[in-house]
């Protein structure tokens, strides 16, 4: 009788190993979840690049005899700016606002292309820009690749002199110039709140036309044009890279 309830315990003993043996190789863990990145918050950051500036400064009537003056810019500059703005992700995809405010150093004097007055010469100066646009793109974890396109606003100044034996005439705006912004770039996320992006934005203004204005009486400027002017058009194409600090993740 005990030899045969000494074999049950022990065949009952052995079962249990067996079972939790089993139960230890069949148990697998959890998978650890991961964290994916989120573009959404307020942003704030800083941008530095270039690019080339062009601008037409175009004489239709204020030469003698019918000749026409067209002299064109393409000047390479450098920028500096500060960035604000904000993102929302909605599944893979990002929509935002963004605005900038650039500082540049574009100053050319060049003389008036086909001028029947020898020495006059036209200057194009633009010493600050700035965007409003909007972005929409494609969050693939830490990387965002978007598109945007928006308003944009330059301060250029442009100044054409005519010069015969001295100044006689001239043509002078000082304005902020509208226009529009189209561009694209990318943007990588460094830590949670750091992310550094590149980007290529055109920038095209608006015509503008200044009358030219006589400063001494030396000869009939416009001939028989009336009045006389100057028509200014600018086009800006910038790349740069940027350094933006996102809130409240």
């Amino acid at each position: 009788m005990k030899t045969l309830l000494s074999a049950a315990l022990i065949v009952a003993a052995a079962t249990v190993s067996a079972n939790a043996a089993d139960m230890s190789m069949s148990y697998k863990a959890a998978p650890v979840a991961q964290s994916v990145y989120n573009w959404t918050g307020f942003y704030l950051g800083g941008t530095a690049g270039g690019g080339i500036a062009n601008s037409e400064h175009l004489d239709r009537d204020s030469l003698n005899d019918g000749e026409v003056g067209d002299t064109k810019f393409q000047e390479g500059f450098g920028m500096v700016g500060l960035t604000a703005g904000y993102n929302y992700q909605f599944g893979h995809s990002v929509i935002g606002v963004e605005g900038d405010y650039n500082f540049s150093n574009v100053d050319k004097v060049q003389d008036v292309f086909n001028s029947v007055i020898p020495g006059s010469t036209t200057r194009f100066q633009m010493d600050q820009f700035a965007t409003l646009r909007a972005r929409a793109g494609i969050a693939l974890d830490q990387t965002f690749i978007y598109a945007t396109g928006g308003l944009a606003f330059a301060h250029i100044q442009n100044t054409t002199t005519f010069v015969s034996g001295g100044p006689f005439a001239q043509a002078q705006e000082d304005k902020w110039k509208t226009g529009l912004a189209i561009g694209a770039g990318v943007e990588f996320a460094l830590t949670q709140n750091w992310s550094l992006k590149g980007e290529y934005v055109l920038m095209q203004f608006a015509n503008s036309n200044a009358p030219v204005n006589e400063i001494s009486i030396i000869s009939n400027t416009c001939g028989n044009a009336t009045p006389c002017r100057m028509n200014y058009s600018e086009s800006v194409q910038l790349a740069r890279i940027g350094v933006n600090y996102r809130f409240g993740y």
